[in-house]
């Protein structure tokens, strides 16, 4: 955590943005910021930062006749659509600050996107690193604040007319005889306090219901194809289900970037007109590979059917550690987590660093003591998910567990228990985890990335 308190402390608002390693980390980013103006830090502004890092950003920014956002940025931001910044604007009622680079972390505080707010203003907030955002489970408020934002009915979208009505109310402003408020185009707006919480729990359901319905639909057709594709290195009895997942494993570390670099967003540009096609050609590579791209035989032929048996109904309730770790060692969206907790969490604060194994073990041990306010360890929770229903109502137990805070286990998030839900009952679902979301993204499906 750290106090951004601008010359006060020395650290700024662009103190906190990512760099060097950490740019992999972000996913994309999510800014709800009131007031704007272009800013000539040598970042060049958020907006500026995430074009030059070819991060995703969804921005919502305050409307009112006082022209909140200054006319140069609107314009920087209608110019950028095409990098993939995407602007609403929030009638009225709108004064947070908050930045989510989701995977890296985000800053919570009092300032705007303003020359003054970023460096001369008395400002005051926090940065919280994503895995102190995780173990909170604040990562889970934040999407549903941006969440919340995303549904609401009355938000403007950024246009060449909203420009326009924007420089009128700015002329307005300086005209005695043509009051802005009387020019304004959108109605003023009574703020959230008028918005119903069950309205918003309901959209939050039907939003998470609808985009795993959707995404499952664009596996399954990748299912469909794949045993025709299948390269000679895959025995015949796997899975159609784990094929697709070791597919777009292979696809995204072999041919999405470099190895370090993974623009996937500018791949979902490129490919978005043609998924399929693109889907087809990589298809036709996998095929074509006389042996596994990147460990994938290992995934599929020692790791996942380990998985598959450990997670058998009459067994899951009653794992033993060791097994429990092996499961969290074999699931990636695990132990992708594992490896950025800090050894403090894992009852280590004296070491500076642990390997992978320990970590693992450590982390096995922390989770077994965990429960949900239903009282179920973690044990109980993927029983919970995996029999306690048909396959048709399998997402209302992934929403439950993965975002109602009744239900949920801190450290155990959704892409690890639906990648699970993959490699134990594949006749339900693919594996579904973080990189999964960005293989098919990359390859040009409109999938939302968890």
């Amino acid at each position: 955590m750290k106090l951004v308190a601008n010359s006060i402390n020395g650290i700024l608002f662009s103190s906190v943005f990512p760099t060097g390693d950490s740019l992999g980390d972000v996913d994309e980013v999510l800014a709800s910021v009131a007031y704007g103006s272009t800013i000539s830090n040598p970042n060049g502004g958020l907006i500026t930062h995430c074009i030059d890092n070819k991060f995703k950003l969804e921005i919502w920014m305050r409307y009112d006749e006082t022209v909140p956002i200054s006319i140069p940025l609107l314009e920087l931001l209608l110019r950028s659509q095409s990098n993939n910044v995407f602007t609403r604007f929030v009638p009225d009622r709108f004064h947070a600050k908050v930045v989510y680079w989701r995977g890296y972390g985000a800053y919570i505080g009092s300032a705007n996107h303003t020359e003054m707010g970023w460096n001369t203003n008395i400002e005051m907030g926090v940065f919280l690193s994503e895995d102190e955002l995780v173990s909170n489970e604040m990562d889970l408020q934040l999407s549903r604040y941006f969440d919340f934002l995303a549904d609401l009915d009355s938000t403007i979208q950024i246009s060449e007319q909203y420009i326009e009505e924007m420089k009128e109310l700015q002329d307005a402003a300086h005209d005695p005889y043509k009051p802005a408020k009387l020019k304004r185009r959108t109605p003023e707006w009574g703020g959230p306090s008028f918005v119903s919480s069950t309205n918003a729990e309901a959209k939050a359901k039907e939003r998470f219901k609808s985009e795993w319905h959707e995404t499952l639909t664009t596996l399954k057709n990748i299912e469909s194809k794949v045993e025709n594709y299948r390269p000679a290195w895959i025995d015949k009895p796997t899975p159609a289900a784990w094929q697709v997942d070791q597919l777009l494993h292979a696809y995204y570390y072999i041919r999405v970037g470099d190895s370090r670099h993974k623009p996937f967003e500018e791949y979902f540009q490129r490919n978005r007109k043609d998924p399929n096609g693109t889907l087809k050609e990589q298809l036709e590579w996998w095929a074509s590979q006389p042996a596994a791209p990147f460990n994938e035989d290992e995934n599929l032929f020692d790791r996942a059917p380990v998985i598959r048996e450990y997670c058998q109904e009459d067994k899951i309730r009653t794992l033993t550690p060791s097994e429990l770790e092996l499961i969290f060692s074999y699931t990636h969206a695990t132990s992708d987590h594992i490896i950025k907790i800090p050894t403090s969490v894992l009852g280590r604060p004296e070491l500076k660093s642990i390997d992978r194994a320990t970590r693992t073990q450590l982390f096995t041990e922390f989770i077994l003591n965990q429960r949900n306010k239903q009282g179920w360890d973690i044990r109980e929770l993927l029983h919970y998910v995996l029999y306690g229903g048909d396959e048709h109502t399998l997402w209302q137990r992934l929403y439950l567990t993965s975002r109602n805070p009744d239900y949920t286990i801190p450290r155990y998030g959704i892409n690890s228990i639906a990648e699970v839900v993959g490699w134990a009952r594949p006749e339900i679902a693919p594996p579904r985890n973080g990189r999964t979301s960005k293989s098919l993204r990359a390859l040009g499906f409109p999938v939302k990335i968890y």
